[in-house]
């Protein structure tokens, strides 16, 4: 089933609907230009931290020659084999996460609640490989896709179209200056990205600024002091260093850069909520999902299956947010019209906590 109401993206600089496509594209109401992929238009206006714009479009670009030839799993594989540092054992694993990601699907939308409005236009801020968009698409609800690297979103595109997605669109463009006019979206999931951003607090405005009055933000995220291994590197103790020392210390045990990575504690998830336009906020660990456990061996299924009953406890859920390996964060936007701020607290649900709460 198609989306009835496109999602419309604007030029970044002046709010104007770009024309033309599908690789170049001319603004209305400015004299910017901007080019695309396979119809995903490019409006970037900032360097992703992790790889220039430059090489992102030149790794785009051999990905795209082989679009029609490779199927996505044959693409996606090509993806990783145009990244020779990352190594074999962490490929698979994350092959494995990128595959499995329709058994965390559900989860996400339960956790964003009724708030996301079931038929609203949704965001999938960092999509990625289009994981989440492929398991929510035949839903008929507008979706969009955004992604501040082309090089995944043409693996998203492959996927999409082969689900019969097509309509959905993917934007390239960074999340602290997203293309979309106020009040796009009922509901915006970010899944593994806060911790990739350059500017959190301004994705958190962005966010805000694009949801419409009562949509909701969901954000999963690693604990930065989970007694498991960092899961972007796989090595153990990263977040309990001073940050100063997490780049040269990764480098040194994995020869891997960790400089676009910053994982948050749950007091600093508070602070940043905190300085956030959001004043409805809840900080959760979550349980791990069955479709996770499954690809875990017996001993590490083990204690998975004993974490997941510890935090389905009040008590439990404070050891978690302290020292589980995951975070799951909802922020909703005020209800008023207007945007302005509403008088009352915050509300949160039991076992929650929000800015100025213990954690």
């Amino acid at each position: 089933m198609k989306q009835s109401q496109p999602i419309i993206a604007v030029c970044p600089r002046c709010g104007s609907t770009p024309v033309g496509g599908p690789a170049t594209w001319t603004c209305p109401g400015c004299p910017a230009t901007y080019r695309g992929l396979r119809g995903i238009i490019d409006l970037r206006v900032t360097e992703d931290e992790y790889l220039s714009n430059a090489d992102d479009w030149a790794y785009a670009s051999k990905l795209d020659a082989a679009f029609d030839r490779l199927d996505f799993r044959g693409l996606l594989s090509l993806y990783f084999e145009l990244s020779p540092e990352i190594t074999p054992a962490l490929r698979d694993r994350q092959i494995t996460h990128i595959l499995t990601a329709p058994g965390r699907v559900r989860a996400w939308l339960d956790a964003l609640g009724d708030g996301s409005g079931e038929s609203g236009p949704l965001l999938d801020l960092g999509c990625g490989s289009g994981s989440f968009l492929a398991s929510v698409g035949g839903s008929g609800r507008p979706l969009a896709g955004v992604d501040i690297a082309m090089r995944w979103l043409i693996v998203a595109r492959k996927r999409l179209d082969e689900e019969g997605l097509g309509h959905v669109p993917l934007v390239c463009a960074g999340s602290e200056a997203l293309p979309f006019a106020d009040g796009t979206f009922a509901a915006i999931i970010a899944g593994d990205v806060i911790e990739h951003v350059a500017d959190q607090g301004a994705t958190l405005a962005e966010a805000y600024r694009v949801l419409r009055p009562g949509g909701r933000l969901f954000l999963a995220s690693p604990n930065r002091f989970s007694l498991a291994l960092e899961p972007h590197v796989q090595v153990w103790g990263v977040g309990f260093l001073p940050r100063r020392w997490m780049i040269p210390y990764v480098r040194w045990t994995s020869g891997r850069d960790f400089r676009a990575i910053r994982t948050l504690g749950a007091s600093e998830w508070r602070r940043l909520l905190g300085e956030s336009p959001f004043l409805s906020v809840r900080i959760e660990a979550p349980g791990l999902p069955a479709t996770d456990l499954a690809h875990f061996g017996r001993i590490k299924r083990l204690v998975a299956w004993w974490y997941n009953r510890v935090v389905a406890t009040r008590s439990g859920q404070a050891l978690a947010r302290a020292v589980g390996p995951l975070f799951h964060v909802v922020c909703e936007r005020s209800r008023t019209v207007d945007g302005s701020v509403p008088a009352s607290s915050p509300t949160t649900r039991p076992g929650s906590s929000s800015p100025g709460e213990p954690g």
